[in-house]
């Protein structure tokens, strides 16, 4: 009997998750129903040929021209007779994007809108095998399927009055002699062997007709040959009537028309609290603190800790933000191994956060560069100080000696050994590198024991005290024994800054460029955490 019931509530499982899955798959379409949805979903999408899918679940091909990830026009290449609504692939009604072919092979775009004269009180019409309140085009008995851009409708393109229409941000203005209300561009998409009405044959190819042609410009994007589609363009009245193939229009293939689109802040979820604003004509989220991106979805990373939680411990660069001011980021070099991590941080003028970067305080990775090669060097307390954390700090050296170029060259990255307390006395100290004691006597009771990495925004050149004092051979050892990085693991040369060494009383001052450091052309300091 126990087994039956178990049995049962088994299957009652399956079913309970079957359901929800059916559920989730219906009430969840994932394919785009615009080029719209294809930027929003993807902002780095390329222009090109994709497949959308309107209420009728039939697969549409667009050609989508992605102008900036904040706009763009659709070229559709088919539709379905039915049902199809060309104001769900349209922004705006205030202008339509007309590339056309020519029998040349090459593609000319220019965008067309109402004369200037009636833009505040008309914009085009955009119909699909409609008409409605415009004159019909002659062409549609014989080839049907079309798309309609009327320019003024019936009512007013019905008088004697100036009238055209405006490309190339120019106004192409003629005199409606007759009061003959035709207005429009219409593309046919009929793809049966044209049969076309013959009014072409006697009428109207003037100069006038061909100006938004004359116009264009080079269009580079590769629209297939496909899209480009036969068209009739009627004006007037005394202003023309044109087809492609015919008279001043036998070097024209086609047309295609192109409808806008505009991504704005309806569009656009900002989480976690952002919000939307328009920035450079383009909407932005405005996240709020401690979130990034271009929808506030992302945790702000303030160290490459962060970094390996939200995208995984791959080693690389980084942008990550200072916690003190997160409008600042700055570069970061990420270097990842099974148990921990180091942080190097590049050339910048950002606030550090050392104690975000800087968890395991043992010990130290300076990389350097000398001859184009890098090396590393584990730098960690001498056996007698084993237990005496590491310092880093951002431009301070709080508790210990000041570096001597500080002011100059500043800000810096600190690495303090000993504290002024406990350097100022007369005993062995040093360092201690890739599991070897380096040491001197402090002769003096001199508390130096720091390397300062500079940033240097002002490239200026160190204070004199290089130049007599005192390149011992402390000061070189570390970097002797270095050992090469592979190639995996190298740092960008932004990385690579200058830096000071001081050690003692009697242990050594060393500036690199300079003396017995003159090959060395800077050093990067690796903080490391725990993963």
């Amino acid at each position: 009997m126990k087994k039956t019931i178990i049995s049962v509530l088994r299957i009652f499982a399956v079913l309970q998750m079957t359901k929800y899955v059916v559920i989730a798959s219906i009430s969840c379409d994932p394919r785009p129903r615009s080029c719209k949805d294809i930027i929003l979903n993807n902002p780095e999408s390329k222009s090109g040929e994709y497949t959308i899918t309107q209420d009728t679940k039939t697969p549409i091909s667009v050609f989508c021209e992605f102008s900036s990830k904040s706009h763009g026009y659709t070229y559709l290449k088919d539709y379905s007779e039915s049902q199809f609504n060309v104001r769900s692939i349209c922004s705006t009604t205030d202008e339509v994007k007309v590339v056309h072919l020519r029998t040349s092979g090459k593609r000319y775009g220019t965008v067309l809108e109402e004369l200037k004269r009636y833009q505040s009180n008309y914009s085009l019409s955009l119909q699909i095998n409609e008409n409605k309140g415009f004159n019909a085009p002659l062409n549609a008995p014989f080839l049907g399927k079309y798309i309609y851009v009327g320019f003024l409708p019936r009512s007013i393109a019905a008088r004697r009055s100036i009238q055209g229409y405006r490309a190339g941000s120019k106004d192409w203005e003629f005199n409606n002699c007759d009061a003959n209300p035709n207005s429009y561009i219409a593309f046919f998409y009929n793809n049966s062997p044209l049969q076309t009405h013959s009014y072409h044959k006697r009428c109207c190819y003037n100069k006038y007709m061909r100006n938004w042609i004359d116009v264009s410009t080079r269009y580079s994007l590769p629209i297939p040959d496909d899209y480009f589609r036969f068209f009739e363009m009627h004006m007037g009245g005394c202003g023309g009537y044109v087809v492609p193939n015919y008279g001043t229009f036998s070097d024209i293939v086609g047309a295609v028309p192109g409808f806008r689109f505009d991504v704005t802040c309806s569009d656009i979820h900002c989480h976690h609290g952002g919000s939307c604003i328009i920035a450079n004509g383009s909407p932005t989220c405005l996240c709020s603190s401690g979130f990034t991106g271009s929808q506030c979805k992302e945790k702000i990373p303030f160290s490459c800790k962060d970094i390996a939680i939200s995208k995984g411990p791959i080693t690389g660069e980084y942008l990550i933000y200072s916690r003190t001011k997160q409008s600042q980021p700055y570069n970061v070099f990420c270097e990842f191994h099974q148990t921990y991590g180091l942080t190097f941080v590049s050339n910048t003028n950002a606030i550090i956060d050392a104690n975000e970067l800087f968890e395991i305080k043992s010990q130290v990775v300076v990389r350097h560069l000398r001859n184009n090669k890098q090396y590393d060097s584990i730098l960690e307390q001498i056996t007698p100080y084993a237990d005496k954390p590491l310092t880093v700090k951002y431009n301070s050296f709080a508790g210990f000696r000041a570096p001597l170029n500080a002011k100059k060259m500043g800000p810096y990255l600190y690495l303090g050994f000993l504290d002024k307390d406990t350097a100022k006395a007369k005993n062995t100290q040093g360092y201690r590198v890739n599991d070897a004691d380096q040491t001197f006597v402090n002769c003096d009771r001199n508390p130096n024991s720091y390397i300062t990495f500079y940033f240097n925004p002002k490239s200026n050149l160190p204070d004199g005290y290089y130049k007599r004092c005192c390149y011992t051979p402390l000061m070189k050892t570390w970097l002797d024994v270095g050992v090469p990085v592979d190639p995996a693991r190298q740092l960008p040369k932004s990385y690579f800054l200058q830096f000071e060494m001081h050690v003692g009383g009697c242990g050594g001052y060393a500036i690199n460029g300079y003396n017995t450091l003159a090959n060395i052309k800077g050093a990067a300091l690796g903080m490391r955490f725990e993963l």
